[in-house]
């Protein structure tokens, strides 16, 4: 790389700017359960064939807290919480297991919207866990 095409890829980074005009968030408009609001909002997004709208960043942290983030599949939403499946081996499941605070991101462009969720992560019963990996297809296991 140049010295004078470093600052000009700087200025087209810091020049990159839209406008949002699709609505604003308000108390008034939303609803006063976060669960109940975040149903309405993740239904508008199927509404708009989003391709895969349950598409959502996963941050975690080591217990010296080192993050690190992926992308992971929402698979359900009950009243216990955001669910969610790893390899309990992987990076992402050791991190959990040692450090169990971890935060959401679920990130809509065309919908103008973002979802923040932070929180504590448990894992969910092993026949819940079994049940959901008999139905991933074989090389996604």
């Amino acid at each position: 790389m140049s010295e004078t095409s470093e600052p000009a890829n700087r200025l087209l980074l810091a020049n990159l700017r839209q406008e949002y005009r699709l609505g604003e968030l308000s108390e008034e408009t939303c609803q006063p359960d976060p669960f109940s609001q975040f149903e309405r909002w993740i239904k508008q997004a199927q509404a708009a064939d989003l391709k895969e709208p349950n598409a959502m960043t996963l941050a975690t942290a080591t217990p010296g807290g080192k993050p690190s983030a992926r992308i992971v599949l929402l698979k359900e939403m009950n009243e216990n919480g955001f669910v969610f499946y790893t390899n309990y081996q992987s990076r992402k499941g050791q991190e959990l297991a040692s450090n169990p605070y971890a935060a959401l991101t679920f990130y809509w462009a065309e919908l103008e919207r973002q979802v923040r969720v932070e929180g504590i992560v448990t894992q969910v019963s092993e026949e819940q866990s079994r049940a959901y990996f008999r139905v991933r297809p074989r090389k996604s296991r």
